[in-house]
């Protein structure tokens, strides 16, 4: 039977209220979670983005930093480098009065500072002197602030022997003026007009020495065959100027005009003389050496004369015959010394002389007298024997040939051409006694007597000479 109590019976588990969201609460929910990860996304691209942009304005507003220091660093360069300044401070640095009439700034093609106008005391004036650096020294002058700069480059230049000089005399001054940091000052173009000792166009090249001085100016022939330099060393006290000349297939002002693959020459220069102290020339047929002294005549009215002397050793007389005569190269297989009118080896001792109103002239008038030896001589195309026994036959013989023990002669070298004197030649009981002269232009004039000795006596056949130097004719 049911009782009447109402109450339910104490069990282990207790009754709570719970919160049960219904469908608005949860849109809520959701909302609010959709809305908060859209800002955290929008906050991370604009983080993003900002990163981005950072990354590629960085370089522009680094370099528009680099151009506003070097803007700053160019105007005061500017302003010190003013014409104003500059003519002063070369002013007293060369001691002479300098006027520089302009300065400007150059972009294009490299950054310089250009120096327009330059008077010299009025004994020079150079047209532009362009001071140049580059952006590497930019940079460096920049960050540390110092001035970096590169070369002096001065503008194509004539000048004269004099104004050379002066230069020089300038150069050895111009350290106290130029910026430590200049290294090197150059020519872009050196002329001297109507020198025939110089007279290409050269590159000139003074560098700063350990010491910080420019002691040394090397030129560079510029253009055409073979290859020049020399080299110029001013004394500061203002003594004699020492120089040193190493050329290769070029032809000197004061040799015969012939293939001279090198040339090596050493000496000094003055006011009033030239000094080679030694030289050394170089072909295929052999070398020369000796000294050479062009000096200026202080009894004599403005006269220079050039004294000197000149050895050699070892010189192959079938060369020399085709390279003065431009005779084409023998046919494969012939030997040199058989196409050639004469061959031999040939040893030269002689004095140089020459006198003139200038040092160009006296070269250019220079002379040469002494004594060549000629050792196993050959004369080809006559034997000389067989024409002195039959004098009725003919004298030439392509195949003929004589060949002497001995052969000397006298000689005497000009613009007139050579004249062999006393030549005097012996192949076993035969001799030979003549004269010679062979013209600019090569060809020959002569007389030889031929003597064949023994004890049966006969008359000496006397032969003339004439043809060219490498064509030579034999006739009674």
């Amino acid at each position: 039977m049911v009782g009447t109590h109402s109450e339910f019976p104490s069990t282990d588990f207790a009754i709570t209220s719970v919160n049960v969201p219904d469908r608005l609460d949860q849109r809520e929910v959701d909302d609010r979670k959709l809305q908060d990860e859209a800002s955290f996304y929008a906050r991370r691209r604009w983080r993003s983005a900002l990163r981005i942009w950072s990354r590629r304005l960085l370089p522009y507003l680094m370099l528009l930093a680099v151009l506003g220091l070097a803007g700053s660093w160019l105007a005061e360069q500017r302003e010190a480098m003013a014409a104003g300044p500059v003519s002063q401070r070369l002013s007293a640095a060369l001691h002479v009065p300098v006027l520089v009439h302009d300065t400007r700034l150059q972009t294009t093609p490299a950054p310089a500072i250009v120096l327009i106008g330059i008077d010299l005391g009025g004994q020079m004036r150079l047209d532009e002197v362009t001071l140049e650096f580059t952006a590497p020294s930019l940079w460096r002058a920049i960050m540390s602030g110092q001035s970096r700069w590169g070369d002096v480059v001065i503008s194509p230049t004539a000048v004269t022997y004099e104004q050379a000089n002066q230069l020089l005399t300038w150069l050895a001054l111009v350290d106290r003026v130029v910026p430590d940091s200049v290294t090197r000052i150059r020519f872009a173009q050196l002329r001297f007009p109507g020198s025939a000792m110089l007279p290409d166009r050269y590159d000139a090249v003074s560098r700063r020495d350990p010491s910080g001085q420019f002691t040394l100016v090397t030129l560079r022939r510029q253009g055409g065959p073979g290859s020049m330099q020399l080299q110029v060393t001013p004394d500061r006290s203002g003594g004699p100027i020492a120089f040193q000349c190493d050329a290769a297939d070029w032809q000197p002002p004061f040799a015969p005009r012939t293939s001279w693959s090198e040339l090596v020459a050493n000496g000094h220069i003055s006011s009033s003389s030239i000094q080679i102290d030694k030289f050394s020339m170089g072909s295929a047929f052999g070398a020369i050496e000796g000294q050479l002294l062009v000096r200026r005549d202080e009894k004599g009215a403005a006269t220079w004369t050039a004294t000197g002397q000149v050895n050699s050793v070892g010189i192959d007389v079938a060369t020399v015959i085709q390279q003065i005569s431009k005779s084409p190269q023998p046919p494969e297989g012939t030997p040199a010394s058989a196409a050639a009118s004469m061959s031999g080896t040939a040893a030269i001792d002689a004095i140089l002389s020459g006198v003139g109103g200038t040092p160009e002239e006296a070269l250019g008038r220079l002379a040469a007298a002494g004594e060549i030896k000629v050792r196993s001589a050959t004369l080809n195309g006559i034997n000389l024997g067989y024409a002195a026994s039959r004098p009725s036959s003919g004298t030439a013989n392509s195949s003929a040939s004589t060949r002497f023990t001995k052969f000397d002669a006298a000689f005497a070298a000009g613009s007139s051409g050579v004249l062999f004197r006393n030549i005097h030649g012996v192949a076993g009981a035969l001799s030979t006694r003549g004269e010679l002269t062979v013209t600019p232009e090569l060809a020959l004039d002569g007389l030889v007597h031929v003597n064949l000795g023994g004890t049966r006596i006969q008359a000496p056949l006397r032969l003339q000479v004439r043809g060219t130097v490498a064509h030579p004719q034999f006739g009674r």
